[in-house]
């Protein structure tokens, strides 16, 4: 550990890993760089987005057994977002990164030079195949991100909008990112997908600390007027960084200090929906809010379809995604572990074999709410589905990464309950449901009394008959229908 003073300020700036080559100082954001015994002062840095993460320097946790302390930061900006590669140092002195990309955590270690037959960064996209270390990896992002704030302690020299080429693989829960930044030879980082309690991590920020910094609590609910017509537009602190203006349609940035207007969609008509943004639901045992909302379609060989994607959020579990068409409801989750091979016709999840089902197109039609990442009409995701039993896992993929998902059936009648809505909308449908079935039975009815009755008495007890049987005939189904139909709904 080497202590030394801020030429800035005077400040303590402190070195914890000999191979640190840059510190910021706490004090006065001077972006120090280390050169033999001094220390020179580069200018200054601008403030890292505030971005409700639960990390923060001094952070600590443990890693196959190993025992690591945050002692820096890199904020990388992409077009369609941003994400946080939090630098840790190993009690042995050796040290990683902590990557953290909407509430979804990786953690690397540097790797021998890679080969000079290592793919060039241009050739590579989303499902490039790349084998390493005896597994076949895939790619599952491919992109160009901007620095655009540090903080701490880092390994190696950065300046505002150094650029990052990183190509991300996965297997199984196995990680791998190819880092061309500094050349056509990338260097490789190796590691696995965690989670913060996997990590035993400790010295976590809470709310309190959250709100000390930002003014309000991570995944509060909190509005801004629309830079494009003035209409309040609501969203989740430090979660949902890109809005969808659901009376103007405008696209709105809202991770900087100042909302800015993205883009205005074309003007569409609003959709009806079964949820709507700002409907609560108790899911699992946990409570869920719907910040955002997407209509998509797929036009198949000829078939159209189309089915609503709601964004839930939660502060301390995250997203959930619960998918409506006409057929049935799923309830969606990210998966952090991939499959452990990829097939055409089958793939592996934890075990289980998962046979293909579809392969299609999705654009987004309409999006309103509040996402974290950046959603535009017209927006294009190719999707294949694999399925086993009422389970159902997708890869989605657009030109820059592929997303695994998992997807399980949900009756309608439990997401009803959920969010609060079978007391009044249930029992309208049930009413409504029943007044529809009946009307076909009372019109052959009156049919039957008009043209019948009277040809039937003037026959006696045979004409009679024929009419009683005729109404067993019309209303006995219906009769049955209404009571098994009573039944499922107790």
């Amino acid at each position: 550990m080497q202590k030394i003073s801020c030429p800035s300020c005077g400040g303590e700036v402190v070195f914890r890993s000999a191979a640190s080559v840059m510190a910021v100082c706490e004090y006065c954001r001077s972006t120090l760089l280390k050169d033999a015994d001094s220390v020179k002062d580069i200018g200054k840095v601008s403030e890292v987005l505030e971005d409700y993460s639960p990390l923060q320097i001094t952070s600590s946790g443990i890693f196959q057994g190993n025992h690591f302390g945050v002692v820096g930061r890199i904020q990388l900006r992409y077009e369609d977002g941003f994400w946080n590669e939090w630098h840790i140092l190993f009690d042995d002195g050796s040290s990683g990164w902590l990557s953290d990309a909407s509430g979804q955590f990786v953690v690397t270690l540097p790797q021998p030079a890679a080969a000079a037959s290592t793919p060039r960064f241009e050739v590579l996209k989303p499902g490039t195949s790349f084998a390493y270390g005896g597994a076949t990896f895939f790619a599952s992002d491919v992109r160009t991100a901007r620095c655009i704030s540090w903080e701490g302690e880092l390994p190696f020299r950065v300046s505002q909008g150094w650029l990052a080429k990183v190509a991300d693989f996965r297997y199984a829960g196995r990680f791998l990112s190819l880092d061309y930044s500094d050349g056509e030879i990338p260097q490789i980082f190796a590691g696995e997908a965690v989670t913060l309690e996997q990590l035993k991590c400790q010295l976590l920020r809470d709310n309190d600390a959250v709100v000390g910094t930002s003014g309000k609590f991570k995944g509060q609910t909190v509005a801004l007027d629309c830079p494009s017509c003035g209409a309040s537009v609501k969203y989740m602190a430090g979660m949902a960084f890109h809005l969808v203006c659901s009376s103007c349609h405008a696209e709105i940035d809202c991770s900087t200090d100042k909302a800015l207007v993205l883009q205005k969609a074309e003007e569409l008509s609003h959709i009806t929906t079964t949820l709507s943004l700002g409907d609560t639901g108790t899911i699992d045992g946990v409570k869920y809010e719907a910040i955002g909302l997407l209509q998509c379609g797929s036009d198949d060989e000829g078939e159209s379809s189309t089915w609503v994607e709601y964004l839930l959020f939660n502060p301390d579990s995250g997203f959930l995604w619960l998918v409506e068409s006409t057929e049935q409801w799923d309830k969606v989750a990210v998966l952090n572990e991939w499959p452990g091979q990829s097939k055409s016709e089958t793939v592996d999840i934890k075990g289980k074999k998962f046979s293909k089902l579809y392969d299609y197109d999705s654009e987004v039609l309409y999006a309103a709410g509040a996402f974290n990442w950046r959603v535009s009409v017209g927006d294009k995701t190719h999707i294949t589905d694999f399925g086993k039993g009422f389970s159902k896992v997708s890869a989605e993929s657009n030109s820059n990464e592929i997303v695994w998902t998992m997807s399980q059936q949900v009756p309608e009648v439990e997401v009803r309950k959920w969010f609060g809505k079978v007391a009044s909308e249930e029992a309208a449908d049930s009413a409504h449901a029943g007044v529809l079935s009946f009307k076909p039975a009372i019109v052959l009815t009156a049919l039957l009394a008009l043209l019948n009755v009277p040809i039937s008495f003037a026959s006696g007890m045979h004409g009679i008959k024929i009419i009683f049987w005729s109404l067993v005939v019309i209303w006995a189904p219906v009769l049955i229908m209404r009571y098994f139909g009573k039944k499922a709904d107790a």
